[in-house]
């Protein structure tokens, strides 16, 4: 997300977010790379692409999959869908058609990551919820708004009392039961 705020800061949308576009550096930081089909905002031909869609159609925003102009939000609803497959493992919107996708893009509602994933806390489901909203009006209007408020339902939901399960190796052998 901070690299998308900085891109947009410079008037620049990615249109293209989804996880071959991410390489991660040995030390964890994430880069966004790939920048071959984003287009400067400012344009008037911005982020419109005359007779076809840009981007990888099952990470891309209800207004693009329609041929709209993009902007940021558009961006943030992929980085939406990336985040709902890290939480998960289950892309948002997947089908066996084309016509399936887009469908599921403009039309379904989603299920709440926490259903997927019950180690997840409640308040992530808002977060991603609002990251995909159909309505890009009703989405984050920048990165860093959505980037404060995942934060925020991370830090509100953190329990200190829990503690981690032992790894199966170091469970069995306190256990008594070796480890072969």
């Amino acid at each position: 997300l901070s690299a998308l705020d900085y891109s947009h800061s410079q008037g620049i949308v990615h249109r293209d977010i989804k996880p071959a576009n991410l390489l991660i550096e040995p030390g964890g930081r994430v880069k966004l790379t790939d920048f071959g089909v984003a287009r400067m905002q400012d344009s008037s031909e911005a982020t419109r692409t005359q007779g076809g869609m840009v981007g990888t159609l099952k990470y891309m925003s209800p207004e693009q999959v329609q041929g709209h102009k993009v902007d940021q939000r558009s961006d943030l609803f992929s980085a939406g869908v990336l985040l709902y497959q890290l939480l998960t493992n289950v892309r948002p919107f997947d089908g066996d058609t084309e016509y399936a996708i887009i469908h599921r893009i403009m039309e379904e509602e989603l299920t709440p990551p926490s259903a997927l994933n019950a180690a997840l806390p409640f308040a992530v489901d808002a977060v991603v919820a609002r990251a995909l909203a159909k309505d890009r009006e009703r989405r984050y209007q920048t990165a860093q708004e959505f980037s404060l408020a995942l934060q925020a339902a991370v830090q509100s939901s953190y329990d200190t009392t829990a503690v981690p399960p032992l790894s199966g190796r170091r469970q069995r052998a306190e256990s008594g039961l070796g480890t072969n």
